[in-house]
């Protein structure tokens, strides 16, 4: 039996908004120590993981290379070079010296095939990025769609296009959503919202997850067992989130089918809640259990070495 995250009940922050976009922190005790885990991002800053093209669109390997340090993945996470660019599809963790271990994978950069400019085409060489929008999310992480993945990339796009006025896709890749990402017009909005929000977990200790709403109505929470862990992953979260803001940016105020304060709670604490949709291992350490209701999706990672949940991801309808 894996160990709640927490044995008392998560709190909620007061509520800080720019815009369209509203962030409540989770705050709640660690159950690990976050110092032992490198972020896929930081890991490949540091030279310290290979992501290695295998030539399968729907599979990578990753090799942790650290000697002391565990290499955790989120599924979402985005790489870029290889053939094409991938989204990773799991939430996965490898131990030091781990060697070449599969990870499933999904392409966010339809049509290429070959080496782009003066990248890597058998490696990756960096994760900046996660993917943002609750539909796109789910195509990759319940759906598990490859012609779903490209679809909802393109209604980004698009939306993010209208959202600012001008075209968006790159010409080098018009498809690759990484070079969307990219987009000086998006890259100065997302500062304008880090500039407001960036900093909200800099000096609360107990922060260990957060939620956000888009134009009033819930669209998803991260909680993890250390608040070391979720710092380090608080600038992906962040943009995800602001992208999400972006792309529904003049669209009306709405109310979710989730009260924020209220009916969030049983997915935060409560294992149990929700019918099960799957369960299932991710070698060498993790296991996936994914729970649904009428208004969400409850995503979780147990890491069976540490005996405890890592994640817990919720992504409403």
């Amino acid at each position: 039996m894996m160990a709640a995250m927490t044995d008392t009940p998560f709190r909620l922050s007061e509520p800080f908004t720019h815009e369209n976009l509203t962030l409540r922190l989770i705050h709640g005790p660690d159950t690990f120590d976050g110092t032992r885990f490198m972020p896929l991002a930081e890991a490949l800053q540091a030279r310290s993981v290979l992501v290695h093209e295998t030539g399968e669109v729907g599979q990578l390997e990753v090799e942790n290379l650290s000697e002391h340090l565990d290499l955790y993945i989120q599924a979402g996470d985005i790489v870029k070079g290889g053939r094409q660019d991938r989204t990773l599809g799991v939430d996965l963790v490898l131990p030091a010296r781990s060697g070449r271990v599969p990870i499933p994978s999904f392409c966010v950069e339809r049509g290429r095939w070959h080496r782009r400019a003066n990248e890597d085409a058998t490696h990756f060489s960096s994760s900046d990025m996660h993917l943002a929008g609750k539909k796109l999310r789910m195509a990759a992480k319940l759906g598990r769609s490859q012609a779903e993945v490209w679809r909802r990339i393109a209604d980004s796009q698009q939306a993010l296009a209208a959202s600012l006025g001008e075209e968006v896709c790159h010409k080098v890749s018009p498809s690759s959503y990484q070079l969307t990402r990219e987009h000086e017009g998006i890259q100065r909005r997302r500062g304008e919202f880090h500039a407001r929000l960036g900093g909200l977990v800099s000096d609360r200790a107990d922060a260990v997850g957060y939620l956000f709403e888009v134009n009033g109505a819930l669209s998803s929470a991260d909680v993890y067992g250390s608040h070391v862990l979720f710092l380090k992953l608080w600038d992906k979260l962040l943009d995800a989130a602001i992208l999400e803001a972006l792309e529904e940016s003049g669209q009306p105020q709405r109310k979710g089918a989730l009260d924020t304060a209220a009916e969030i709670r049983p997915w935060l604490d409560s294992p149990e809640s929700g019918d099960l949709v799957r369960r299932e291992p991710v070698p060498p350490r993790v296991e996936l259990i994914t729970r649904r209701t009428d208004h969400s999706v409850r995503f979780d990672t147990h890491d069976q070495a540490l005996g405890t949940l890592l994640h817990r991801s919720l992504i409403t309808n």
